[in-house]
């Protein structure tokens, strides 16, 4: 029976006795790995944000969206460094969030 390359590369390794070795090897740089990478349980990443706070007195939140919302994001996502934009609207006042991407002093 014809197995071709695949085939007679699993044949070989089924029949290997290297290969709990083989397995064993890889766990243990796995572990060494794990264990070497240094880590933080809560890393000191400093995530810029700025927080626009507009009073739109008299307007419903329909209103306050398309006359200060919508133009003011606009804006927003015009600034070069802002990774998202974060809208939330209610009557009589819009607050904008920018993220900025991490690492960068807006």
């Amino acid at each position: 029976m014809n197995l071709g390359l695949s085939g007679r590369l699993t044949r070989a390794t089924l029949n290997s006795p290297l290969t709990p070795l083989m397995l064993l090897a890889a766990i243990a740089v796995g572990l060494m790995a794990v264990l070497s990478i240094p880590r933080e349980e809560e890393p000191q990443i400093s995530v810029p944000m700025v927080d626009i706070m507009v009073a739109a007195p008299g307007l419903s939140a329909s209103d306050a969206t398309e006359l200060a919302a919508k133009p003011l994001e606009a804006i927003v996502r015009s600034i070069d460094g802002v990774e998202h934009v974060y809208t939330q609207v209610q009557d009589d006042q819009v607050m904008v969030t920018a993220r900025f991407l991490v690492g960068s002093d807006p």
